[in-house]
């Protein structure tokens, strides 16, 4: 996984234009980069990498003005906007959101949860009590990059570039995108651009939408570039970028969402069932 870039100290001023300046935060993962393409290279844009719960931390506290972060933020107070369109989801298996289990799944008590993670920890509670019916798991997390045999729990949640690059070690895999999908019918939005208030709709998502239409062409690129950084298989990880991570938010990918919002509810995760509509 690449590093987190460090912060930045010098402020940039919250505006409404790129000459006024933008500060964004995106995750360091294989999968954010066809969203990103060539946006640190824009006129007054600010491009800042950190995990999901840092960057949401900041986006929160005003030090970024749009982030692309974990899409369970959006049913949460206080209301952050989103820009409609670009999205990392699945529809189907994902391979970067797994759970490694060292007992079979129904007798699940102990998991401990990637501190990375937004969505995805709140994806796996709602999987195991509503999917697999597994009552009572107590959770803890665990950093992303300890090895499996460390972490004292039944299941043990990898998300993004750490959940690529670990092995099995003899352990049972569950992939929760596949679990969502085969259960619910629809697909799993985990991140997407969510903005600060007093952040207007333009030229931020314009800027945004015109990064994915650079990145997406390049997709294999980037991938067979990851895999070559990691020492992985660069067959798998172009199958990952190009088969198994979506890009878009359409109608379907807004009725997971939305589901997913309304179980998260009902467990007490988040504040509001409610998808707010997109920035206009």
């Amino acid at each position: 996984m690449s590093p987190p870039s460090s912060p930045s100290t010098s402020g940039s001023p919250a505006g409404g234009s790129p000459e006024d300046g933008l500060r964004l935060g995106t995750v360091p993962y294989l999968n954010a980069r066809p969203l990103v393409e060539g946006l640190a290279e824009q006129p007054g844009v600010e491009l800042v990498a950190d995990v999901p719960s840092a960057l949401l931390a900041r986006l929160r506290a005003g030090e970024l003005d749009a982030a692309l972060v974990s899409a369970v933020e959006l049913f949460r107070h206080p209301t952050l906007a989103w820009v409609a369109g670009p999205a990392i989801t699945s529809d189907g298996p994902v391979q970067s959101i797994l759970l490694y289990l060292r007992v079979p799944a129904e007798e699940i008590r102990t998991v401990a949860l990637d501190r990375s993670s937004l969505s995805a920890a709140a994806m796996t509670r709602v999987c195991l009590s509503d999917l697999l019916l597994v009552p009572n798991a107590t959770f803890t997390d665990c950093p992303p990059d300890a090895p499996l045999d460390a972490i004292d729990a039944d299941a043990v949640l990898r998300i993004g570039d750490p959940a690529l690059a670990t092995s099995p070690d003899g352990r049972d895999v569950l992939d929760l995108g596949a679990l969502w999908t085969s259960k619910t019918g629809l697909p799993f939005v985990y991140a997407l651009w969510l903005v600060r208030a007093g952040v207007p709709a333009e030229p931020l998502g314009s800027l945004l939408r015109a990064a994915a239409e650079r990145g997406m062409p390049r997709r294999a690129e980037m991938a067979e570039a990851f895999a070559a950084e990691q020492g992985l298989p660069a067959a798998a990880c172009i199958a990952y970028l190009t088969e198994r991570i979506g890009f878009t938010l359409g109608p379907a990918e807004r009725a997971g969402l939305e589901a997913f919002g309304r179980l998260a509810h009902v467990h007490g995760l988040v504040d509001t069932p409610v998808l707010p509509e997109p920035l206009a």
